[in-house]
């Protein structure tokens, strides 16, 4: 039953409008192979930077590696691409709060 509704939820998001935008952009980004892979440079630096969890504040590393790629993303392409898959990434934590809230998980092995 839980599977069966999972897989009817995947579809529904691969109906959505944000998934589709989403898979749109990254169509055309990909027609650039040279743009695409600067992109995806781009996208795995900010992420790594963004993932450290050392209590610094990394705004001007962040602020330095956008200067750094600015070109790239400037590029229309880049720019709705990555304003996608902000908005996919959004409605897929949308989609997972609603379906873990009011479970009850007990974590205090963790402790």
């Amino acid at each position: 039953m839980v599977t069966n509704e999972a897989r009817i939820l995947n579809q529904t998001i691969k109906d959505s409008e944000e998934y589709n935008r989403y898979q749109q952009a990254m169509h055309k980004v990909k027609e650039n192979q040279e743009l695409y892979q600067a992109m995806n440079i781009f996208r795995r630096r900010n992420y790594e930077l963004q993932s450290y969890d050392d209590g610094v504040n990394r705004y001007q590393e962040i602020h330095n590696l956008a200067l750094e790629y600015e070109k790239v993303l400037r590029n229309p392409l880049v720019n709705e691409f990555l304003i996608a898959e902000q908005m996919i990434s959004r409605k897929l934590e949308e989609v997972y709060e609603a379906i873990v809230e009011d479970l009850e998980f007990d974590y205090s092995y963790m402790e």
